[in-house]
């Protein structure tokens, strides 16, 4: 099954098409080889535009950055966190959620997103913070 990719694919088909471009390819043959439009291919090479590299690639570079981390530390560079982690399900992309149990006596703290490959570190950060809360 193949997974659409959406516009943050665009960023690494932008690098591709200004290489293939200094080659000496035609701007036809840029957009059949990358599967872009025509448009697109000559935006890019003509440079009157860059595509962005895309919100989900950033939440998972952030994610791939900060470790496991809860909404309360995400919400403001990421206010759509919950759509961006939907949208990465059905693309197949490694971002993860968890959900404590009693969320609202937990609040923002409750839910924290992770990559696969993350999940010691989550079990440890969750740890370390109801150690922290239970102090209190």
């Amino acid at each position: 099954m193949q997974f659409r990719t959406g516009r943050e694919a665009y960023a690494e088909k932008y690098q591709r098409a200004i290489k293939l471009y200094a080659d000496g390819k035609s701007i036809t043959e840029i957009a059949a080889e990358l599967g872009i439009s025509y448009s697109a291919a000559y935006h890019w090479v003509k440079g009157i535009r860059k595509p962005e590299a895309g919100n989900l690639r950033e939440f998972e570079e952030f994610l791939r950055k900060n470790g496991p981390t809860p909404v309360l530390n995400i919400k403001e560079e990421f206010p759509k966190h919950n759509e961006l982690f939907h949208v990465a399900q059905k693309r197949g992309l490694a971002i993860k959620r968890h959900i404590l149990s009693r969320p609202r006596a937990f609040g923002e703290l409750a839910t924290w997103y992770y990559l696969a490959g993350q999940e010691a570190e989550l079990k440890s950060r969750i740890k370390a913070l109801l150690e922290t809360l239970s102090k209190k």
